[in-house]
């Protein structure tokens, strides 16, 4: 890999981005819920895509007829029973890297003009969790998470802020690049002009995430020669 001139602020979603949980990080969320109602949810029918922790538990509970007291009541019972239940379920051996993730990862770490950092609807803790049974936590100091937003394009410019405050470098437009599975990954940073690369990994297709009209657009991670064009060019 040749060296870069100009810094890039690298900003990676999680699910379907990252890695995969293969439904268990929803299935735990969603018996998180529905213990603390006390009855079934709307969870099962949700699309959590793309989405901010916050909005996904506020979505689910008022769509399943919960008034905003017991909405703010329940918020921190359902957490913690959720982090529990992924605590306690998610392996290395059933948490998927998705392909190209760990040699991406790698070949970034090493680049001095590269700062790796998380942009991601997960709640911080929820986010540890995930990435730690497949080791790839170490890669990122700090991010952006659903517990600072409530909706995702408040997100990138959180992400900035905690860039400068790490480095001292002010990351702006095409400097800041966010890659992620879903067009909310696509779309939440045009209001800051960011550089975006969709991964056709999750739940949509390429012609589905073509539509949004990302900068780049990879089926999966593993072409790391036209990623670093990407990112850096």
């Amino acid at each position: 890999m040749k060296s870069y001139q100009y810094l890039r602020l690298i900003l990676f979603d999680i699910d379907g981005t990252l890695i995969s949980t293969n439904g268990l990080a929803r299935q735990a969320f969603s018996e998180a819920i529905e213990e603390a109602l006390g009855r079934e949810s709307i969870a099962n029918t949700y699309d959590f895509a793309g989405k901010t922790d916050q909005q996904i538990y506020t979505d689910i509970l008022r769509g399943s007829k919960a008034g905003d007291e017991d909405i703010e009541r329940l918020k921190d019972t359902v957490f913690a029973a959720f982090f529990r239940r992924l605590e306690e379920r998610l392996t290395a051996d059933n948490v998927t890297v998705l392909p190209g993730v760990r040699e991406l990862l790698a070949a970034l770490e090493v680049e001095q003009a590269a700062t790796l950092a998380l942009l991601t609807g997960n709640m911080i803790q929820g986010a540890r969790i995930k990435l730690t049974p497949p080791q790839l936590l170490p890669y990122f100091g700090f991010g952006a998470f659903g517990n600072d937003a409530f909706h995702r394009h408040e997100l990138p410019q959180i992400a900035v802020e905690r860039a400068y405050d790490r480095t001292g470098a002010t990351f702006k437009a095409k400097d800041i690049v966010i890659i992620g599975d879903t067009p909310h990954d696509i779309d939440c940073g045009r209001h800051l002009n960011v550089r975006s690369i969709g991964v056709a990994t999750g739940g949509y297709t390429h012609d589905q995430l073509a539509a949004h009209k990302p900068d780049f657009l990879f089926e999966d991670l593993t072409d790391i020669d036209r990623l670093f064009t990407a990112i850096f060019d």
